[in-house]
């Protein structure tokens, strides 16, 4: 591929990013400009002939419906969070097109050398930049001296030229008002933006342009991952770590005890939103050490050690125990206190944890199984679920269902962290026959708010949201 197609291309998405994303909130920007970016990455990679691990597209579905969310939904959080989860992934997949291996540490090496590199190479860039832009203008490269006559000239035309403007234009009126209607209709092709804006933007794209620039010329050119066969046949001895599971078996033998007896047979002594409070977190990070801790043992054991095998399997026997108990503890919390992003987004961490554990299993059996490439499927697969689901809605739909049944509601959490996708569930308030402390008129209020700030946004197809239009339509038709 020609290295200036490469710039032209890089110039195009640069003028592209600073069109959709600068001073506008993201929507359907998100997909305009990821649905090019990565169909060009593929393209010039398989131009160029580096994509060793087809496979590795798969990543386009969950990188295009992460960016999708962004036009369907209102999630304050996870509008933040995709902002460094996209970017990651679309590293990650660029990383897996070069090798069928699976192997982590090279993985975080050369994802790191994927961002950074292209900045070292910024030197070499901008020389192939520049013999680009001398090749379009037929100066060839013998003729070196005479396209350094030219860029020095400009560098000296240019501002004696805008002296001499300057000069003009303050000594003769006529020649001012000519030249600040130019500036004027100027201004209007930039939608009236100001000098500074306008410079920003010119600022903002050279940066953009140069930095993506280095980016694609460097990874067609300089990047690639060697293949390394690696065989370590010696055996390591395994005993410490046989003595650590064991006696977190053991450990975990008796928690569980207690635990299935603490929640089959409660005690009307217990308060249980105290209960589920207290240890909550302790117990999910003890199932996460628990796989690590398998993970060790495993690799410590080199030959199909039997008594390995057990305590491994008891271990996620145990593990499945904590993570019940940790779901049945977050029940009890969210039946006192109502429903939050939080408790909500630790039931999927529980049952990501717990779909885990299935790999797991058939790892420890020795069925051959790259495990960690399965552990980033499924999570990157429950991510991308948690992110569809609409978990707003379901806030605030369980909160609201709530206040119904118990008249109970946390209408200053509902306001602050659910948005628009919330405002369905919020309509159901005004539509019901309780209202405590108020709630009704806190609720009216909120919808007016929302409404207002609604249409005083200045919209347009860039930053167009699904979840804000059907907000605004839902609004008007209670009025």
């Amino acid at each position: 591929m020609k290295k200036g197609n490469i710039f032209i291309v890089s110039l195009i998405l640069a003028i592209w990013s600073i069109v959709l994303f600068y001073g506008k909130q993201i929507g359907l920007s998100m997909l305009l400009f990821i649905i090019p970016i990565t169909y060009y990455l593929i393209f010039i990679l398989e131009k160029n002939n580096k994509i060793e691990n087809n496979k590795a597209k798969i990543l386009l579905i969950p990188i295009i419906l992460l960016a999708s969310t962004y036009l369907i939904y209102d999630n304050h959080f996870f509008n933040n969070l995709n902002l460094i989860v996209i970017p990651l992934l679309i590293i990650i997949m660029l990383v897996s097109l070069f090798t069928n291996v699976f192997n982590l540490e090279i993985w975080i090496e050369k994802a790191v050398e994927l961002v950074f590199d292209p900045i070292a190479y910024l030197g070499e860039t901008l020389k192939k930049i520049k013999l680009s832009i001398l090749r379009k203008f037929k100066l060839k490269s013998k003729d070196n001296n005479n396209s350094k006559k030219v860029f020095k000239g400009l560098l000296i035309t240019i501002p004696i030229a805008l002296v001499i403007i300057g000069m003009l234009a303050s000594a003769d009126q006529e020649f001012s008002n000519v030249l600040y209607s130019v500036i004027r209709v100027i201004g209007k092709a930039f939608g009236n933006m100001q000098f500074m804006e306008i410079a920003v933007r010119l600022v903002l794209i050279i940066i953009v342009f140069i930095y993506l620039s280095s980016f694609f010329d460097n990874i067609i050119s300089n990047f690639k991952i060697e293949k390394e066969d690696k065989e370590d046949n010696d055996q390591k001895d395994n005993t410490t770590i046989k003595m650590i599971i064991t006696t977190l078996n053991i450990i975990y033998l008796v928690f569980s005890i207690i635990q299935i007896k603490a929640l089959i047979v409660r005690d009307e002594y217990i308060n249980y939103a105290d209960y589920a409070r207290q240890g909550f977190f302790q117990l999910m990070i003890i199932s996460v050490i628990n796989l690590i801790m398998i993970l060790i043992a495993k690799s410590k054991s080199y030959k199909n050690n039997k008594f390995t095998n057990i305590m491994c399997l008891l271990m996620i026997l145990f593990t499945f125990i904590l993570i019940v108990s940790s779901a049945i503890r977050m029940y009890f919390y969210e039946q006192a206190y109502g429903y939050t992003f939080l408790r909500l987004a630790v039931y999927f961490a529980l049952l990501t944890e717990a779909i885990l554990l299935i790999p797991t299993i058939l790892y420890v059996l020795n069925k051959k199984k790259n495990l960690l490439k399965t552990y980033f499927s499924i999570i990157v697969t429950m991510y991308v679920i948690i992110n569809l689901v609409n978990i707003d809605n379901i806030i605030a739909s369980r909160n609201v269902t709530r206040y119904i049944e118990t008249g109970k509601i946390d209408m200053v959490y509902i306001e602050s962290n659910t948005g628009t996708d919330a405002i369905k569930q919020i309509i159901r308030i005004l539509q019901s026959d309780r209202d405590e402390n108020g709630t009704k008129q806190i609720a009216t209020n909120y919808l007016i708010n929302t409404y207002d700030r609604l249409i005083n946004e200045n919209t347009d197809f860039r930053d167009f949201n699904i979840s804000k239009t059907l907000a605004k339509y839902l609004i008007e038709k209670i009025k």
